[in-house]
């Protein structure tokens, strides 16, 4: 988020940056009241918040270790859910209708 922050202050738009708000680390917690999200910033937050993953290591390495005949039989259907609530998410805090 710094660096896009950057970005965002490299554009000069001051929409997005606060001047008083420090960079880089918490600082005073009146001064992020005053900054709006990036459409960047938005969608690098749905990305990390919808658990965008292509390839589910950990529920494979479960189903191996617990015996399944195919471990990896969950790759599809979690890639498939994983693009579904990052195209919902997304469009949810993007405010679009993408019904």
């Amino acid at each position: 988020m710094s660096d896009l922050e950057e970005l965002e202050r490299a554009r000069e738009n001051s929409e997005y940056v606060d001047e008083g708000a420090s960079t880089g680390s918490l600082g005073s917690l009146t001064n992020y009241g005053a900054r709006t999200a990036s459409n960047e910033m938005c969608t690098f937050l749905v990305m990390n918040i919808s658990s965008l993953q292509l390839i589910p290591v950990n529920i494979i390495a479960y189903r191996s270790q617990y015996g399944s005949a195919n471990p990896a039989a969950v790759i599809a259907p979690a890639i498939v859910a994983t693009f579904f609530s990052t195209v919902v998410a997304y469009c949810k805090i993007m405010g679009k209708n993408c019904s």
